[in-house]
């Protein structure tokens, strides 16, 4: 093949990768607006009935929970999907059944011990709406251990990974209005139970997906090398991912200590949007990873190639950020009581959104190259300013310093990644 031609090839495969992720991304984008949807509808109507107090034990369990799904995942939704990224290019399916065992391994002596984190905590807490939470939702922590998400990110089908996790959202989504005339205890064991039961439905159908394309996990295959690289790589990851999760459920905290339960409910509400926005901007990114991998592999200006490969995610933040902005200001303009208050809320955290789409297209672009301790020091840092900001600006300007306070960290995590890679070219330990 000519010089060429070869270059002609090159670009047919990369526009085709393009065409795809943008479908991946349609994909997700639609399934998280199902799945969450469900949730946030579920939400809605216990608002219209002023039940904020199990509106806010929900969701204050409901989103611890899903952190440890995130720290059982272990970062292997990047880590591991990167890896398959380079692998299917070159054919390798060796390595891609490797990947998924040793993950797997590796996430499964994660998922025991915040299993055993979180069974401890049920038995010495007086709520028992947690307790019993903790208790039918652990089995969800060993589900996940086996979640083949960035397999299938690594092969390009990321869309019908986030269509397989809509499972996890909907089965909480539909259990949470039954929940709401039973005592604490019933409806924590019959939403923690829900939990896992979407869990499990999810790892199932993702499994069969692989089964489906040609990619079945097969026999067992867990190497100590494999398993002690993915740990390394996954807890830089997970030491950028976590920051960010960490802070909101601080700003969870500091709102539930000064505020008291209904105003905590009404900013977790309204939180919920403007969180969506933001994810809706992940599921993006998400799907165009595998080709900002490809890209950025040979690019001599990583910031500009993520730019451009995350194009329609800039856009998609700029007008999300205005329409709830703007959205916000109306609807608390012309209700009253809990809508208006949340859509107050919504308005205050629109600014996130735009500052964490900077952050998150610096961030992608130093994990598509390896840089995973680059991104874990910046976002801890961040979190570090984020917590002293909530707590300050929190006490001093109730919810709109916490919104303050979160522009405030975004800005920080930024500079820190620009300070660290960026602002000279990439430094000689590139890729490691």
């Amino acid at each position: 093949m000519t010089a060429i031609g070869a270059h002609q090839a090159k670009v047919r495969g990369e526009r085709g990768l393009s065409w795809r992720g943008t479908g991946n991304a349609a994909l997700l984008i639609a399934s998280f607006g199902i799945g969450q949807g469900s949730i946030f509808l579920a939400q809605t109507l216990l608002v219209s009935r002023g039940e904020l107090e199990l509106l806010a034990r929900f969701g204050t369990c409901f989103s611890f929970a899903v952190l440890a799904l995130m720290i059982v995942d272990f970062g292997c939704m990047t880590s591991v999907a990167r890896r398959v990224a380079l692998a299917d290019v070159k054919g390798d399916g060796a390595e891609i059944r490797h990947c998924f065992w040793s993950g797997s391994m590796v996430r499964l002596c994660v998922a025991i011990a915040v299993a055993l984190i979180g069974l401890s905590y049920a038995l010495w807490s007086w709520d028992d709406f947690s307790c019993a939470y903790l208790t039918a939702a652990t089995p969800a922590l060993i589900f996940w251990a086996f979640n083949a998400g960035g397999i299938l990110d690594g092969l390009k089908l990321s869309g019908l990974s986030g269509v397989t996790g809509m499972a996890t959202y909907l089965c909480s989504g539909a259990a949470l209005l039954p929940a709401s005339g039973l005592s604490a205890n019933q409806s924590g064991l019959i939403l923690g139970a829900a939990l896992s039961m979407g869990c499990g439905i999810a790892v199932t159908m993702q499994l069969l997906t692989l089964c489906h394309v040609g990619r079945p996990p097969g026999r067992i295959s867990v190497t100590w090398r494999r398993c002690r690289d993915l740990v390394r790589e996954g807890v830089s990851v997970l030491l950028a991912l976590l920051p960010g999760q960490l802070s909101f459920r601080f700003q969870l905290i500091i709102c539930s200590l000064l505020f008291g339960q209904g105003p905590t409910a009404i900013f977790l509400y309204g939180r919920q949007i403007t969180a969506a926005g933001s994810q809706v901007l992940e599921c993006v990114r998400r799907a165009h990873f595998p080709l900002l991998v490809h890209r950025i592999a040979t690019s001599v200006s990583p910031v500009w190639t993520a730019c451009g490969v995350q194009r329609l995610a800039t856009w998609i933040s700029v007008s999300g950020s205005s329409g709830l902005l703007i959205a916000g200001l109306l609807i608390a303009g012309s209700t009253h009581a809990a809508i208006a208050a949340a859509a107050g809320v919504v308005s205050l955290f629109s600014f996130g959104i735009l500052s964490g789409a900077l952050v998150s297209t610096l961030s992608q672009a130093a994990q598509a190259l390896g840089h995973y301790r680059a991104v874990a020091l910046s976002a801890n840092g961040a979190m570090l300013i984020c917590f002293v900001a909530t707590a300050a600006l929190g006490y001093w300007l109730g919810l709109a310093g916490l919104a303050v306070a979160e522009v405030v960290s975004h800005a920080a995590g930024a500079l820190g990644l620009w300070y660290l890679l960026f602002r000279r070219g990439l430094p000689a330990w590139r890729g490691k």
